[in-house]
Formats: C-alpha cells, sequence, structure tokens
C-alpha cells in the first residue's frame, strides 16, 4: 500500500503562486522518501504576502529568485502521485484546486489519481478536538513537526492518516473511509487552454 501526502505553499492568495511542494511517500506504513522543492511562480504571480512570509511558511522571493518553475519539476512531483495507491492532503480542497489550476496554467496533463482529505477525516474520526487545522491534530497524535513547511505537512498528514487507521482499526485508507461514512474524490485532468484562472484560495488550515 503506497500512500502519498502532498502539501504546496502560495506566495500570495493566487492558485498559481506556488512557492514551495513537499512529497511524503509511506510504503506499507512506513517513510520511504520526503522530496521538497522549492518553486519560484510564474509572472504575474510571484508576489509575497506579507502575511504568508510572516505567520506561515517564511519565504520571499530571494529565496526562490534562483528556482525552477513549477513546469520543470512536474515531472519528479506527478510520477509520485501516479504510483499511489491514494493521494491524501490535510485541506485537500486548497493542494487539488492548486495542482488542477498549476497544471493548466503550464498546460500539463496528468493521469487520474484517487485522493482524501485528512482534515475532513479527522472531523469524523476525532469531532471532539478543538479544532482540526494541521498543527492541531499532529499534536493529538504525539507528532511534532515545521508547520507551513511544505515537506513536514505532507509528512505530518501522512502520520496523521496513519493513527487515524490505527484508532479505527483500519487496514488501509478506504476502509478507514468506509468506517467514516465517506469515499475517495477522483482527480480528472487533462489539458486545458485556460492559463489564467481568476479564484482565488482559502487560506490554509
Amino acid at each position: 500500500m503506497i500512500i502519498t501526502s502532498i502539501d504546496f505553499e502560495t506566495a500570495n492568495y493566487s492558485r498559481l503562486s506556488i512557492c514551495a511542494a513537499g512529497i511524503a511517500v509511506f510504503e506499507n506504513g512506513t517513510l520511504t522518501e520526503a522530496p521538497y522543492w522549492l518553486v519560484r511562480p510564474p509572472k504575474p504571480h510571484g508576489w509575497f504576502l506579507p502575511e504568508f512570509t510572516e505567520n506561515c511558511h517564511g519565504l520571499t522571493r530571494f529565496d526562490v529568485k534562483d528556482a525552477p518553475e513549477f513546469s520543470a519539476i512536474a515531472p519528479e512531483f506527478l510520477v509520485r502521485l501516479t504510483r499511489a495507491d491514494i493521494v491524501i492532503a490535510h485541506n485537500a480542497q486548497f493542494d487539488i484546486g492548486v495542482l488542477r489550476d498549476t497544471l493548466n496554467h503550464f498546460g500539463l496533463s496528468c493521469p487520474s489519481f484517487n485522493y482524501l482529505c485528512t482534515c475532513s477525516l479527522a472531523r469524523r474520526i476525532w469531532p471532539d478536538l478543538p479544532d482540526h487545522q494541521l498543527d492541531t491534530v499532529a499534536a493529538h497524535i504525539g507528532h511534532e513537526f515545521h508547520h507551513h513547511h511544505a515537506q513536514a505537512d505532507a509528512e505530518a498528514a501522512g502520520r496523521v492518516l496513519l493513527a487515524m487507521m490505527k484508532s479505527v482499526g483500519a487496514n488501509t485508507p478506504r476502509e478507514l473511509l468506509q468506517k467514516a461514512g465517506m469515499v475517495p474524490r477522483r482527480f480528472c485532468h487533462r489539458k486545458l487552454n485556460c492559463p489564467q484562472p481568476t479564484e482565488v484560495l482559502q487560506k490554509k488550515l
């Protein structure tokens, strides 16, 4: 069973402003790799919102000025999604939306994959927590990490999923979803000619 967890950090509210990307791959419950990339957002989406720099990821335009755009790392990133039995993210609406619109912007295609949201699952499995932000649920399972670092967030989401599986006696993510009364989502994407989405992001949890 391969579980691949993803996380993006953005420079601002634009869906096209990825400035960091992280992946954590778990095979049969063991973390096997956790690649991390700094990413240069494409013009004109590369301005850094002070709120994000100061209160979230700490990155600035100077950190990514020599980094590749997402199109350059896409082959390495996407192949890890297609190999997974399931892809996960905490607040998947954010990360999947960023991925979809960034692929559209660069005219890239991506094979379909199943995914789930660990935030939505945590609301079902641990309803009594004060909230279900990633740092809260990670603290609940005793996992310490550097919040809003893309690689650390991806790993934390994976460990949260594994902890939820253990807590309800589920052997697979699909079994966990069944116990929670949920189903996996399907990412279906093909190359589109719509490079400039106008929708903006919700702030990440």
